[in-house]
């Protein structure tokens, strides 16, 4: 209750659990205990643990970044790449990888909003260097890429260090403008699947759903509105058959179980046959062939016919059926539906064009014995009436390696994309255009017609970015060193923090960030085997293994030598130098 007496409207749910978690961001980022103590996973023992820098992103310990610790995820972890995004987390599974284990093993991340099957199917896609199975460096290196790819400071104010307006407001001006324009999650499909829509056919003339009612095979009509699932194949629904198999055998024209298990009757020698090719249907003509050259689908299709009661004829045995001749009978749809195929009457035509296609389409029914008294399904026109009416079937390429896309394939596609032909990824292709990384949770920023990891996305569209602390600089001031762009404010001594404006300063070769002078002869300089001196940055120095010299101090140690080795032969033996094996006596 309101303190002028009005009852003020209780939060939303989902707003209450959003502001926590922004509060969470908060606290953590103040009380900088995210992650305290993790071992770190690249320097092991010689770390401590983690003790994050305030800024910088990295441990104080041991320079190594946050995501190379382990550190323990929770409901905070990730929160600006996936809400901010709009983007769904999927969260860990159990799933099983024939081709790895017979149980179910659990992986850190899979697909989001896919049956088992299809994430199994996806991650042996991927290639086993590649499955997230918890534990596995392919778990740490694809917690580790998100991380990278996505930085979490660049979409949230709240995770940037000391931000002035303006640059608040320039960076949540460049979050929307990503949101609206370039951000996206890949959706992993199977090519030619119910959900799928990427198997296209042309232009194929059927009936007019919405303007003519249709007779049901029961003898009710319907309208055109009646589900796909009413007509949906019988063994779509079968335990035995993997979703690859049924969806090749929907493909293929084979809309029913007994259907498969006539085609099974015939013998594969005399359908492959030059005679017999012309005289089967085409889907019987089909499905040999993937039974003869596909191990994996000639195994299923035995153990489903064995599983219904009945099994394969032997190739080349008596009592061979073909189409018109007595026996098991030909392959002709009835009213009972008991051939495979679907019983829908023919609409009427709605111009001559159509007429004269649909009567072109009949012809081709009748040349397989097809009663023209019936209509095909939307698998029977694409695979019979293509050809008989001069359509060519259209072949989906994956865009990242230019290769065909088979029915029955796991894809990864996009919504972002303006030309819907170059939508279409395999999962192995679906990378940074930039990095050539694989995008880590299917997260993609889509841009001039690529797909880039959220930091390359940054780089392409010359937002420079600070090498100190790792965001993204929204000011036009800023600080250019040894071919890195830092902010001016964090334009500091790598290990003491000092600012190094009009200060000389030595660059680190293994972190690429500067230090101070004082820092860097107590901490990074070599020392001089031969004097003892630390060797200065502004001295030159020789390096051999992990001994160092000045240059000066580089000469032979034998004791009436003492000539230069600058330029020549040299051993070594107790960690000094010696220009010849005589004089290594001469001590």
């Amino acid at each position: 209750m309101a303190e002028s007496g009005i009852e003020s409207p209780a939060a939303p749910e989902w707003l209450v659990k959003l502001e926590n978690r922004r509060e969470q961001i908060k606290a953590t980022k103040l009380s900088h205990e995210s992650g305290n103590g993790a071992p770190c996973k690249t320097c092991g023992s010689a770390c401590p643990g983690l003790d994050l820098h305030f800024w910088r992103k990295i441990c104080r310990n041991c320079k190594c970044r946050k995501e190379q610790h382990d550190c323990i995820d929770d409901d905070v972890s990730g929160w600006a790449q996936f809400e901010i995004l709009g983007a769904i987390r999927s969260k860990p599974a159990y799933i099983r990888i024939s081709e790895l284990t017979d149980k179910p093993v659990q992986l850190t991340w899979v697909p989001p909003n896919v049956t088992p099957e299809l994430a199994t199917d996806y991650m042996r896609t991927l290639g086993e260097q590649n499955i997230p199975i918890v534990g596995s460096e392919a778990a740490e290196k694809r917690k580790q890429q998100l991380e990278y790819q996505v930085p979490a400071h660049d979409l949230d104010t709240n995770l940037c260090h000391n931000l002035t307006p303006y640059e608040a407001g320039q960076l949540s001006d460049y979050v929307e403008k990503i949101k609206a324009h370039c951000v996206g999650q890949g959706t992993v499909v199977r090519v030619g699947g119910d959900n799928g829509g990427l198997l296209q056919f042309g232009t194929i003339v059927q009936q007019n759903d919405q303007q003519q009612p249709k007779q049901s095979t029961s003898g009710s009509v319907t309208n055109g509105n009646e589900s796909e699932a009413g007509r949906r194949p019988d063994f779509m629904e079968s335990p035995i058959l993997s979703d690859k198999m049924k969806y090749k055998l929907n493909l293929m024209g084979i809309v029913s179980s007994e259907a498969v298990q006539q085609a099974m009757r015939y013998d594969p020698a005399v359908v492959l046959s030059a005679a017999g090719l012309a005289q089967y249907p085409e889907p019987i003509v089909k499905f040999h062939r993937e039974y003869q050259t596909n191990p994996k689908f000639r195994a299923e299709m035995d153990r489903f016919v064995e599983s219904a009661g009945s099994s394969p004829q032997v190739a080349g045995s008596a009592g061979q059926s073909i189409p018109g001749t007595a026996g098991t009978g030909p392959m002709v749809p009835s009213g009972s539906n008991d051939s495979g195929f679907a019983s829908i009457p023919v609409s009427p035509a709605q111009d001559d064009d159509q007429s004269v296609a649909g009567r072109r389409l009949i012809g081709a029914m009748e040349a397989m014995q097809i009663a023209p008294s019936t209509a095909p399904t939307k698998q029977q026109a694409a695979l019979i009436g293509n050809e008989a009416i001069g359509v060519t079937v259209a072949t989906q390429c994956c865009t990242g390696c230019t290769l065909p896309i088979k029915a029955g394939d796991v894809a990864v596609k996009v919504d972002r994309a303006s030309n819907t032909e170059h939508a279409i990824w395999h999962p192995q292709c679906f990378k940074c255009e930039s990095c050539g990384e694989l995008l880590a949770d299917l997260v993609y920023f889509y841009h001039a017609g690529g797909l880039y990891c959220g930091r390359d996305l940054a780089a392409i569209l010359k937002i420079p970015r600070c090498a100190a602390c790792d965001e993204l600089i929204f000011t036009k001031e800023y600080t250019a060193a040894e071919g890195a762009t830092f902010h001016v404010r964090h334009f500091c001594c790598y290990h003491c923090d000092g600012p190094l404006a009009g200060q000389q300063y030595v660059m680190d070769e293994r972190s690429a960030q500067p230090l101070c002078l004082p820092c860097y002869e107590a901490h990074y300089a070599q020392t001089c085997s031969t004097c003892g001196r630390c060797i200065g940055p502004t001295e030159q120095g020789v390096g051999w293994d992990k001994i160092h010299w000045h240059k000066e101090c580089f000469r032979c140690s034998g004791k009436h030598c003492q000539k230069s080795l600058i330029g020549g032969r040299f051993c070594v033996k107790a960690n000094r130098p010696y220009c010849s094996a005589q004089c290594t006596k001469d001590i």
